[in-house]
């Protein structure tokens, strides 16, 4: 069996079972058509939704950022504070091997 010939089957196959009267035809371009638009309208809304939202996590962003660096300003001098004073931590500890280069 060649190429042909089954393609023919096929379609042959395929005429037999999409023989439909005109009506399921037309009901089924309808119910095609408003899922399409159904998708869009979702689409549309989606896209609206992120332009409205995207300037408020922008400005949310930007006042997280502004207090980040309050919070980094604070903790920064509060250390040069603390150094200036002369306590300074101190890391208490025993050598329990040492390894040499030679």
């Amino acid at each position: 069996m060649n190429y042909q010939q089954q393609a023919q089957q096929w379609q042959a196959l395929f005429r037999q079972k999409h023989q439909g009267s005109f009506l399921s035809r037309v009901l089924l371009w309808l119910v095609a058509g408003i899922m399409l638009v159904f998708a869009m309208g979702v689409l549309l809304f989606v896209l609206m939704l992120s332009w409205l939202l995207i300037p408020v996590f922008l400005y949310k962003r930007h006042q997280l950022r502004k207090q980040g660096k309050s919070f980094f300003q604070q903790a920064q001098q509060h250390q040069q504070s603390r150094s200036s004073e002369g306590t300074g931590r101190v890391i208490e500890g025993e050598v329990l091997e040492r390894k040499s280069d030679n």
